[in-house]
């Protein structure tokens, strides 16, 4: 008699557990594969940033403007060898 007796649906409890690990499955794999399509989406989209990154810094690079007035001084020959010694004093620093 228990084996006759029909679940809520009208199932069998045993055809109604397989309907159940099945959907368990499935629900698994669904969730599963859609972890695997946001993580490429995620990795698309950080190539994508990161080409659109190094293009812009290609594009600075070849088009930016040089001024004449930004050329680094030339250093007379003889203060190449110089060293400069700072020290902290009360009132600040003082270079000798």
């Amino acid at each position: 008699m228990t084996a006759t007796h029909a679940a809520p649906f009208g199932f069998p409890h045993a055809q109604l557990a397989v309907l159940r690990h099945v959907f368990r499955w499935l629900l698994r794999g669904a969730l599963a594969l859609a972890i695997i399509l946001l993580a490429g989406m995620l990795a698309v989209a950080t190539a994508f940033a990161g080409l659109a990154l190094a293009l812009g810094a290609i594009l600075l690079r070849l088009f930016a403007r040089h001024q004449a007035g930004q050329t680094p001084p030339d250093v007379p020959s003889s203060a190449q060898g110089l060293t400069l010694n700072a020290k902290r004093t009360p009132r600040g620093w003082t270079v000798e």
